[in-house]
């Protein structure tokens, strides 16, 4: 798997994203300025307990999110979600052909602790995530570097990893090849750890506020590692401590979201993500001004177990796929302004790099909903088979956001394609994972997050080598295509027409069948500024200040 992103089993988004909404008590601002310190606490939620404040073991988007405001890599995300310096002095220009990057830390990065952040704490964090014994259910963030699969297996040594402090302010990796994508690795996944804090520890490092250690904006604070509250204060060891203006942020688990809104209505909290109804009741009443809808890197598909001789048939697969009337799927269902997809690329993701135009705008919609080619291709598919009846059953999660896109598909295909009968099975989250793990499935919904802008990590969904792939589709044309782009020794603009023909052979073969592209829907208070969710990751509250 080429990629630290998140999967979610079931058409639901709603249950893994972050809400940040806010709760807690009002406080007054005595520093209510829009440069220096603000005193008047932010109070916001989120959808579910933190579990871990260790960025080597953080598998769930609460804790990454969590993470995110606590520690800093060699790079960072402006406000934009641009990748600019973090701990690094500057955002490097990889050299052996881009394999290898060499870093200057910045001298006066500290630890919460007052220590100075080294070169060596990147290796240690690197190698310790690399590390078998720790057992990351993340190695994957660090899997471009040079020996971290075999090191991962038990068949190298720690040293062999392609990591280096060649002095105390000077880092270099060293990757397996060239990779594109690193740089938003570095700025949003790969963080250094302090070793001796780390392993005085152990195993328990990141288990509660007490036992975690920040590069950060802001240290943790409240959180015992098992309770719904927990606060980020402001790092006074953090090298731009003068531009963090918030002082504090109180965070409390709000899992409803009516409860949150009402909080937010109510002016107890001053940002909160809305899902579903909620956002299309927002956006026409009297809190659409404060609602902000921003894309997510994040694909909502379905999967065809290629393990079914029936289900391989791509006519069979086309018509299904024709069959569904994603506009309406998004405007009717969903509600919460999510985009038809009209590739297996998000929109946002990657542009043309000569003409600039989105990936989506200028390959076309390669999934129209067409029930006279619906009807064609199932007549096809009838014919091959030898089949005038069709049963298929359809896998969601057992969430109401899942069942109901579950319903909208089944209706979709019984209503266009006379002779197909979906019956729909309805399961908790793990229990799908597993069940699709194993390959025991017909048809299967799944969803896809990506934390990097490069449409290889939405293609190589489709390749036979990747994880991902439960439906085991299998197209030695695709993997030729998906190898070339994954060596990247084309130019630029070969490479972005080679992922365009892959993004087209994958919807003419129907590897799997996208459905539509997540948004983050936020109520964000008109008395915060510097507060915007990005493509890749939540807000930073470090660029959020008082009005």
């Amino acid at each position: 798997m080429t990629s630290r992103g998140k999967f979610g089993l079931g058409l639901s988004v709603f249950g893994l994203l972050l809400v940040l909404a806010g709760c807690g008590q009002s406080g007054s601002n005595t520093g209510a300025q829009k440069t220096g310190t603000q005193t008047k606490p932010l109070k916001v939620t989120a959808s579910q307990t933190m579990a871990t404040a260790d960025p080597t073991k953080a598998t769930d988007v609460v804790s990454q999110a969590a993470i995110a405001q606590v520690y800093e890599g060699l790079y960072t995300t402006n406000k934009q979600g641009k990748v600019v310096p973090g701990i690094a002095t500057k955002v490097v220009k990889p050299t052996n052909g881009g394999k290898t990057y060499t870093f200057t830390l910045r001298k006066n990065a500290k630890w919460s602790n007052g220590t100075a952040v080294t070169a060596q704490d990147f290796v240690y964090a690197l190698r310790r995530q690399a590390d078998p014994k720790t057992k990351s259910q993340e190695v994957g963030h660090i899997a471009e570097i040079k020996n971290a699969t075999a090191i991962n297996n038990g068949k190298l040594p720690l040293k062999d990893l392609g990591v280096k402090a060649l002095s105390a302010h000077k880092l270099q990796i060293t990757l397996v090849s060239k990779t594109p994508w690193f740089k938003y690795r570095l700025a949003t996944e790969l963080y250094p750890l302090n070793k001796k804090f780390t392993e005085k520890y152990g195993s328990n490092y990141g288990s509660s506020a007490a036992k975690t250690l920040s590069d950060g904006p802001y240290t943790l604070k409240k959180w015992t590692g098992t309770g719904d509250t927990w606060t980020y204060a402001k790092n006074n060891d953090y090298y731009g401590k003068k531009n963090v203006r918030i002082k504090t942020v109180n965070v409390q688990t709000v899992k409803d979201v009516s409860t949150a809104q009402n909080l937010f209505s109510s002016n107890s909290v001053q940002l909160t993500t809305l899902t579903g109804t909620h956002v299309q009741a927002a956006a026409t009443g009297k809190l659409k001004k404060e609602l902000h809808v921003t894309k997510s890197n994040r694909l909502a598909y379905l999967d065809w177990n290629s393990k079914h001789k029936t289900l391989t048939n791509t006519n069979l697969r086309l018509a299904v796929s024709y069959a569904i009337n994603r506009e309406s799927l998004v405007k009717n269902v969903l509600k919460d302004k999510s985009l038809a997809a009209k590739s297996a690329v998000t929109e946002g993701n990657f542009s043309n790099p000569s003409t600039g135009k989105d990936f989506n705008t200028d390959t076309g919609n390669l999934y129209p909903y067409n029930v006279k080619k619906a009807k064609a291709y199932w007549a096809k598919a009838q014919q091959q088979l030898g089949k005038k009846k069709l049963n298929i059953e359809l896998l969601t999660s057992d969430d109401d956001v899942s069942k109901s896109v579950g319903e909208y598909i089944q209706s979709a295909i019984q209503q266009n394609l006379k002779g197909i009968t979906v019956s729909l099975k309805t399961v908790p989250l793990n229990n799908e994972i597993a069940t699709m793990e194993k390959g025991s499935f017909e048809l299967a919904s799944m969803g896809w997050t990506s934390d990097f802008k490069d449409p290889l990590d939405f293609l190589n969904k489709a390749s036979i080598t990747n994880a991902i792939n439960f439906g085991r589709f299998h197209s030695a044309a695709y993997e030729k295509l998906i190898k070339i782009i994954t060596d990247d020794k084309q130019s630029e603009s070969a490479r972005y027409t080679t992922m365009q023909a892959a993004a087209k052979m994958l919807a003419k073969n129907q590897g799997f069948t996208p459905l539509y592209q997540s948004t983050k829907a936020t109520l964000i208070s008109s008395k915060v500024a510097g507060v915007q969710p990005t493509l890749l990751r939540d807000t930073l509250y470090r660029y959020a200040y008082w009005k």
